[in-house]
């Protein structure tokens, strides 16, 4: 058993990170074994409000956060296809989406609203295992490149949740304040 820890910060408000293999690797199943981040940004929230009557309160607030994925660009449709419905933008409401390589593995954080502190500061752990690629040869020669790149469900638009988007420069999401940090298990 083999562990690979990969980690990155939103230093290059990318998203995304490239890592290259020092060595060899052969192995026949791998494992997402766990995903420690912490991904807090305003750009990944929306506060709804909804006014009540005769209920003694004057509105109550929600916050809804982005859910969160990672694309791993090593998987194929044979290791890894996530199912999702179109949010109406360009294809029909519903239309079944095939996206392969990507994981969906949590919500983005919680800004808080208190001026002292900027954000949630804690950071979430995902353990699994996960099996991603099962029972299928692999070599891994050295200078492989292994490329991760995140991606969010904008909740900005009224409230609605669109289709997966890459994180970059445009949506400033990952910024410097967030970390990620993704291990995975080769048998």
């Amino acid at each position: 058993m083999v562990l690979l820890n990969f980690s990155f910060t939103g230093e290059n408000t990318t998203g995304q990170a490239t890592f290259a293999l020092t060595q060899e690797y052969k192995f026949k199943n791998l494992y997402l074994k766990d995903i420690k981040y912490n991904i807090v940004n305003e750009k990944l929230e929306e506060i709804i409000a909804k006014a009540t009557s005769g209920a003694g309160l004057g509105s109550i607030d929600t916050t809804i956060t982005s859910p969160l994925g990672v694309h791993m660009d090593f998987l194929d449709s044979n290791d890894c296809v996530l199912y999702s419905l179109g949010d109406g933008a360009g294809e029909t409401l519903n239309t079944a989406q095939n996206i392969v390589g990507l994981l969906p593995f949590g919500n983005a954080g919680k800004v808080l609203a208190d001026a002292a502190r900027v954000s949630d500061p804690s950071t979430m752990s995902h353990s699994y295992p996960y099996h991603l690629i099962k029972n299928r040869p692999q070599t891994w020669a050295v200078g492989k490149t292994l490329t991760f790149d995140l991606y969010f469900r904008d909740v900005q638009t009224d409230g609605l949740i669109k289709d997966w988007a890459l994180m970059s420069g445009t949506t400033d999401a990952f910024s410097d304040i967030c970390s990620i940090d993704i291990t995975l298990q080769l048998e």
